[in-house]
């Protein structure tokens, strides 16, 4: 089985999140057009935030 895609999204506040690629984000979030497994965007999040965003 593939691992599951996710995107990141964001809210109008800056606040980022991951959502399931195959569903559309919450109402306020919008899709920030970077998909990929979790760890991937859990990575593309850090990077944003300038922190470590490895799951332990």
């Amino acid at each position: 089985m593939a691992p599951r895609t996710f995107k990141v999204i964001m809210d109008g506040e800056g606040n980022y999140s991951l959502c399931p690629a195959d569903r559309e984000p919450p109402d306020g979030w919008v899709a920030t057009g970077v998909d990929g497994v979790f760890q991937e965007n859990l990575d593309r999040v850090a990077a944003l935030w300038g922190v470590d965003g490895k799951i332990v």
